[in-house]
């Protein structure tokens, strides 16, 4: 009796892994292609009018096929989302990395730049997958793990007499990441302009 309720609670929880990893090239196209598809069945229609047909269909791609790498949309979701965050952390990790020692506020100008730079590409996946994300209640994503550990050795280079190096690099990344999120969805347009006030807002919180 426990075995089929335990079982019968497995089969309703969404699969958001991917199934198998691309290993040629022409794999590597079929799944950029899928993962476009979603992104604009996703941006343009929302998650009810998202299903893994059409999916395939908008990809060109067989159903079958699809399925040798994402067991359903959820999978699909996710793997969009990981991208996403692993663009942003490409453009901010060089940064950290190669100005250890130098000023805060030119520092933080050009993190913030490229943070708004990332998320102002796609405005409308941004928003979609901000709001998807909470209802797959994926734990396959780490947004800001290696980020914050990076930010703390820039702080510590940068600013050694500043106290609670780890707490402060914590607090910087979710008040920048929570104004940028905001404006993209609500106030794309003004980016820019709200970049300034960001970088100054945090200036002012790591100078103390």
């Amino acid at each position: 009796m426990s075995d089929n309720i335990s079982a019968a609670r497995n089969r309703k929880k969404p699969k958001a892994a991917a199934t198998k990893k691309p290993r040629q090239e022409r794999a590597r196209h079929t799944i950029d292609a899928l993962l476009q598809a979603t992104a604009y069945i996703l941006t343009h229609g929302g998650w009810d009018t998202l299903t893994t047909n059409r999916v395939a269909e908008r990809a060109g791609v067989n159903i079958a096929s699809l399925y040798q790498y994402f067991p359903g949309k959820d999978a699909l979701v996710v793997e969009l989302a990981r991208r996403h965050v692993a663009d942003q952390r490409a453009a901010l990790l060089p940064i950290l990395t190669e100005r250890r020692g130098t000023g805060i506020g030119a520092t933080l100008r050009a993190l913030v730049s490229a943070l708004v730079a990332t998320h102002g590409e796609q405005p409308a996946l941004h928003r979609a997958l901000a709001e998807e994300l909470p209802r797959l209640r994926s734990g396959h994503l780490d947004v800001d793990g290696e980020l914050l550990v990076e930010l703390a050795r820039w702080l510590t280079t940068t600013a050694p007499g500043l106290p609670g190096g780890a707490d402060a690099a914590w607090l910087a990344v979710t008040m920048a990441h929570a104004a940028i999120h905001r404006a993209t969805e609500e106030r794309p347009t003004q980016l820019d302009a709200l970049a300034t006030e960001i970088v100054a807002l945090l200036t002012r919180a790591l100078s103390r």
